[in-house]
C-alpha cells in the first residue's frame, strides 16, 4: 500500500513539475533560426500545423495560459509569437523579469520604451515583449513577438 501511494505521489509530482516548465517558458525568440524538428523537441507536437502554402509551415500551440505560433520556411523559423495570461500583475512583472533576465544571459540588449513595453535585440533577431492588462477578465497578458532580421541597425 505505502509503495503504491509513493508511487502516485511521484507521479503527480513529475507531471505537476513537467507541466509547470511548458507553461512558463514563452521564450519563443529562442527558436528564430532553428528548424522545425527543434520546435517539435522543445515544445512537442502541435495542436495544429498550416502547411496549405508550400514556402512557409504555421505551427500552433495552446494551453490553458498560453498560446504560441511559429512560423517557418526552409531556412528555418523567421517569425515566432507568445500570449500568456496570468492572474495578477505581480506574477506577469516577476514573468517578465525573468524573460528579460534570460534574455540578457544569451545575448539580447534591452530598450525600455515604457513599463509596459519592452524592445529586444541582438544581432538577426528582433522581439517585441509587452504586457496589458484585460480589464473585463482581471487579468494580464504578456505577448511576445520575435522576428528574424538582416541586421540590427
Amino acid at each position: 500500500m505505502k509503495k503504491c501511494i509513493k508511487l502516485h505521489i511521484c507521479s503527480l509530482l513529475i507531471l505537476f513539475f513537467t507541466t509547470s516548465i511548458i507553461a512558463q517558458n514563452i521564450q519563443v525568440h529562442e527558436m528564430i533560426g532553428k528548424k522545425q524538428g527543434d520546435v517539435i523537441k522543445t515544445y512537442g507536437n502541435p495542436v495544429h500545423k498550416d502547411n496549405s502554402d508550400p514556402t512557409m509551415m504555421c505551427m500552433f500551440y495552446k494551453t490553458n495560459i498560453s498560446t504560441m505560433i511559429f512560423v517557418a520556411d526552409a531556412n528555418g523559423i523567421y517569425q515566432a509569437e507568445a500570449t500568456k495570461t496570468l492572474d495578477t500583475e505581480k506574477d506577469t512583472r516577476k514573468e517578465i523579469d525573468m524573460f528579460i533576465s534570460s534574455s540578457l544571459k544569451t545575448g539580447f540588449n534591452v530598450d525600455t520604451v515604457t513599463t509596459l513595453d519592452f524592445h529586444l535585440h541582438k544581432t538577426g533577431i528582433k522581439v517585441d515583449l509587452q504586457m496589458n492588462e484585460n480589464k473585463l477578465s482581471n487579468k494580464y497578458d504578456i505577448r511576445v513577438k520575435a522576428n528574424k532580421t538582416e541586421d540590427w541597425i
